[in-house]
């Protein structure tokens, strides 16, 4: 992969909707970030073959994005909840850590906030732990707001799981 500046590799980005083609690639892509800097903040599921196999085949009313560059996956995002009869659906995002600052996530961000609207959602929820900053600042400067804060024992230190909502209409 050919080093990019930063603006330039936002801008290369490419962002899909996840399905049975992309098994393989968001397989590796997890097992490629399965290291504690990235499950320290990001933890919703394992970060396994097994579950991309699950995120890519199974039918699911939740949705899955991609973001890839260069033929290479490099991020996913998520609007979920659906699938255990919530009514507002949860954001959550992953980039891979070789691409963390490179302005990647915010793109993704804005292209999974714009699928929910596509798909008629009136707000968004998510939750993400005080001690991530850079995140927490991204979040609000998108309009989410703090609506719960709770304590927690990350990776044996204390934090905080902050919970935001954002509202589309």
């Amino acid at each position: 992969m050919s080093t990019k500046s930063p603006l330039s590799t936002a801008d290369d980005v490419q962002f899909f909707e996840v399905g049975s083609s992309h098994g393989e690639s968001l397989a590796e892509l997890l097992k490629e970030n399965n290291v504690p800097a990235v499950t320290r903040t990001f933890n919703p599921f394992p970060m396994s073959a097994e579950t991309a196999l699950k995120i890519a085949h199974l039918p699911r009313r939740d949705r899955y994005y991609g973001a890839s560059l260069e033929g290479k996956m490099i991020g996913l995002s998520m609007l979920r909840g659906w699938d255990e009869g919530y009514s507002v659906p949860s954001f959550g995002i992953i980039v891979d850590h070789r691409f963390h600052n490179l302005g990647v996530g915010s793109r993704m961000l804005d292209f999974t906030i714009e699928q929910a609207r596509v798909l008629g959602c009136s707000r968004v929820r998510l939750t993400v732990y005080s001690s991530n900053s850079p995140a927490v600042r991204l979040y609000k400067t998108r309009g989410f707001v703090e609506c719960a804060r709770e304590n927690v024992v990350l990776m044996s230190k204390p934090d905080e799981r902050v919970e935001m909502i954002l509202e589309l209409n």
